[in-house]
């Protein structure tokens, strides 16, 4: 039976053992990491659906090479690998450049919500807008820890495997490089909004319906001031 905190690199060591337990191990691998994996090949292709078949494939090729596997390789930073590959090798075939860049609906901010005012909407629509052009503005490690976490879903444990930090550190710098960012998003209360949103969701505990942060520890939130 599948221990609850078993951390992705395990998961991908008793997979690659290719014991007994082995399909018990890829399965839950798939369940827990197959929506970061589409989230990662939509960093390279919009189309949803496009993205749904590439990280298929991406499963296909975790499946076959999955006896290569080394322990002690950093487990989620060779899915991304494997995952960047796949979407570079569809690209090349349809010869498109990659863009890499963070769409506005990832967060989901554009999209109607019950409850919201027509003008709600808009305020929120060119929120979404406002993130993707000024993200660019933090630093390299504040944009790859936003990214991991709110764009492409990653758990704190996960985010601290790919970056080569402590969880306690990913929690940390999530909180910085989100109040970073409020400084640099229009003021109004949508974004004081969002920027609490995702505070909170980057803290507390458990998982936020319709979103794709898995937070598993809390620490001490202060609130954004309005």
């Amino acid at each position: 039976m599948t221990d609850p905190t078993e951390s992705i690199d395990q998961l991908v060591v008793r997979a690659a053992a290719c014991g007994p337990d082995a399909p018990e191990a890829m399965n839950t691998l798939y369940l827990r990491l197959n929506q970061v994996i589409y989230n990662w090949t939509r960093t390279y292709v919009r189309d949803r659906h496009i993205a749904e078949d590439l990280a298929q494939e991406v499963w296909l090729k975790v499946a076959q090479n999955m006896s290569q596997y080394k322990p002690g390789t950093n487990a989620m930073g060779w899915l991304k690998t494997i995952t960047r590959n796949t979407a570079l090798d569809y690209l090349r075939s349809v010869q498109r450049r990659p863009s890499e860049v963070l769409l506005a609906d990832y967060l989901e901010l554009d999209r109607p919500r019950p409850g919201i005012t027509p003008h709600q909407y808009a305020e929120r629509k060119a929120l979404a807008k406002a993130v993707e052009a000024h993200m660019p503005k933090l630093r390299p490690q504040q944009r790859e820890c936003l990214r991991l976490r709110f764009f492409d879903g990653c758990s704190p444990t996960d985010t601290a495997a790919i970056m080569g930090k402590t969880v306690g550190a990913v929690r940390t710098l999530t909180v910085r490089s989100l109040r970073k960012l409020a400084q640099v998003l229009p003021p109004g209360d949508s974004s004081a909004e969002l920027v609490e949103e995702l505070l909170t969701m980057a803290v507390n505990r458990g998982r936020v319906v319709a979103t794709r942060i898995d937070t598993r520890e809390a620490e001490n939130h202060v609130p954004t001031k309005r």
